[in-house]
């Protein structure tokens, strides 16, 4: 069996590692697929993956130079807007604000406008847009790609991500009939995405949460999803440390004899200064009044994304303190984070799937939820699941005095979170029981996928869609879509241009006067000086002139007075 892995980019593998492992184990052939570069190390996962036998890896077609691709990438940011205005979403106001950053420009002033707020005009927009999408072409690059490869399943990873061309992908596979497989990323990419439009074969979900999800918000027929559990942490539950504690303490620069609080960072966007709370919690901990606490080391991972932000950092007045880690995706890098994770009296942190991995690894997960942080905490769906659960897996707090006494609860020996912890882990983890393992469950799925005769059959646009989508993209190449199409963020961009080139003219206009007066005063000084020098000689040849008068008046006397002597003399 031959299966295509396709993801934005290969970073991403690392959540669907060992899926790749098994199925080459099983002497099946993978092709790994990524849309784009990645900066986390991932290119180098895949060329690790494609040293086993029958794993290759390489780049997707891109859709670069396709005219119509930005167009049906706004007009499914435009959708996605709408989607999240629906009631089911008014308790989540941050995935509002964030749908609105991306969607194009004339869907945001319409729906500001109140005549069209209505749920019936909403439905009509989306429908029209809906309609306009389902047009647009597909990149026959990948077609070519996909019929040249025949591959017996196609796994799609990055579906949900509103930026990949995946979905492009999808509908390329689902056209020319090869059964086809979205796989969930994360916890959080069905309730916080893009929306699924093109329905595939499966849907491969982690636990009974998503499948609703599936069903509820992406419109999947419940017998396509399938429930494997979370792939991605089976590499926790069996590890063992790599190093015993006073190693790793020693190795990080640590003291050996003291208790360690692991602070996994977030990635959260817009930037909420994460750094400058975290200044806050460590100052916190260290007005404890609790003997180990205050005086506990802090290890704080810095999210992979947003690494730029601690690199100028140095709190060794808050010492014992360090700032370190890498993205766990290079078998050191792994190392260091289970580690870190193992060797850890608690983990927190303010909202990342680092807490799921902690929670396997069995120990106390704990959060804050100050003002700044609660649209990316209770303000987010998926959020809510940590907290609902089974009863939750976080012990939450609303302020920091509040934080540091459930802190110290832990080191005085409380262990209620480990019961909490395993109905979490056995209901969002690994709902087949903590002893078995996702992977397995998922390769099998995979399997039954290419031996199934299940395969749908894909709706193919209408006439009138496809006409509708080449007058949009044909308008878009002559520019006439510009203004309309712009995003928040380009709305910025472009204001902050125009402001740079006004500011430009401006200082362009200015020089340009001031090289005029410059030019003027110059003119002037050179004719006064032409002036003066005229005056100079003017006087000097006065002055010459009654010189010489004179000098004639005194010869014409001397003259005078000679002729007079010669006549008195006679």
């Amino acid at each position: 069996m031959k299966v295509l892995l396709s993801v934005l980019h290969f970073g991403l593998l690392r959540n669907f590692e060992s899926v790749v492992r098994t199925l080459a184990e099983k002497g099946h052939e993978v092709l790994l697929l990524a849309d784009e570069d990645d900066s986390f190390g991932g290119e180098r996962l895949a060329q690790d993956l494609a040293s086993i036998p029958k794993v290759r890896h390489y780049r997707a077609p891109s859709y670069a130079d396709e005219t119509w691709f930005p167009v049906a990438r706004k007009l499914r940011q435009g959708l996605d807007y709408l989607r999240f205005l629906d009631l089911r979403y008014a308790p989540f106001p941050k995935l509002r604000e964030r749908a609105a950053e991306r969607a194009p420009r004339f869907v945001t002033i319409l729906m500001h406008l109140p005549p069209l707020r209505v749920a019936g005009v909403r439905q009509l927009l989306s429908n029209t847009l809906s309609a306009v999408e389902r047009g647009m072409p597909r990149l026959e690059a990948m077609d070519t790609l996909l019929s040249r490869e025949r591959p017996d399943v196609a796994l799609f990873g990055s579906v949900t991500h509103p930026r990949a061309a995946q979905l492009d992908h999808l509908r390329s596979a689902r056209a020319l009939g090869i059964p086809t497989g979205v796989c969930v990323y994360s916890w959080d990419h069905l309730s916080s995405k893009t929306k699924i439009r093109v329905l595939p074969d499966r849907l491969f979900v982690w636990n009974e949460t998503q499948r609703r999800e599936a069903v509820e918000l992406h419109d999947m027929p419940i017998d396509r999803v399938v429930v494997t559990g979370a792939q991605v942490y089976d590499q926790w539950f069996d590890r063992k440390p790599s190093r015993n504690r006073k190693t790793f303490l020693s190795d990080i620069g640590l003291p050996l004899d003291q208790a360690l609080i692991l602070y996994v960072c977030s990635a959260m966007t817009p930037d909420p200064h994460e750094v400058n709370f975290v200044r806050r919690w460590v100052e916190a901990i260290r007005g404890s009044s609790h003997p180990q606490l205050c005086e506990a080391s802090l290890l704080i991972r810095p999210h992979p994304e947003r690494q730029r932000e601690w690199n100028d950092v140095n709190w060794s007045d808050l010492d014992p303190l360090v700032i370190a880690g890498a993205n766990p995706i290079q078998p050191s890098a792994k190392s260091d984070y289970f580690d870190a994770l193992t060797h850890s009296t608690a983990v927190v942190g303010i909202v990342t799937s680092a807490f799921l991995e902690a929670a396997v690894v069995g120990r106390p997960v704990l959060t804050i939820t100050p003002p700044e942080f609660r649209p990316h905490q209770n303000g987010m769906r998926h959020f809510r699941y940590l907290l609902e659960v089974e009863d939750g897996l976080l012990k939450v707090a609303q302020s920091l005095d509040q934080h540091v006494k459930h802190l110290e609860t832990i080191f005085d020996g409380d262990t209620a979170h480990v019961r909490q912890q395993q109905r979490f882990l056995r209901a969002f983890i690994r709902p087949f029981g903590l002893d078995r393992a996702a992977t397995p469950h998922f390769v099998e799925s995979i399997e039954t996928l290419a031996q199934s005769n299940s395969i749908t059959t894909p709706t193919e646009a209408s006439a009138w869609q496809k006409g509708l989508a080449r007058c949009l993209i044909y308008s878009a190449s002559l520019g006439l879509l510009g203004w309309a199409m712009q995003d928040a963020r380009e709305v910025r961009e472009e204001r902050e241009r125009r402001r740079q080139i006004n500011e430009h003219r401006r200082a362009r206009r200015l020089k340009w006067r001031r090289h005029r007066r410059r030019k003027l005063f110059t003119r002037l000084q050179s004719a006064i000086s032409k002036a003066s020098s005229v005056m100079k000689r003017i006087r000097s040849k006065r002055r010459m002139y009654v010189h010489r008068s004179l000098k004639l008046v005194l010869r014409l006397q001397m003259i005078l007075r000679r002729r007079r002597r010669d006549v008195e003399t006679r």
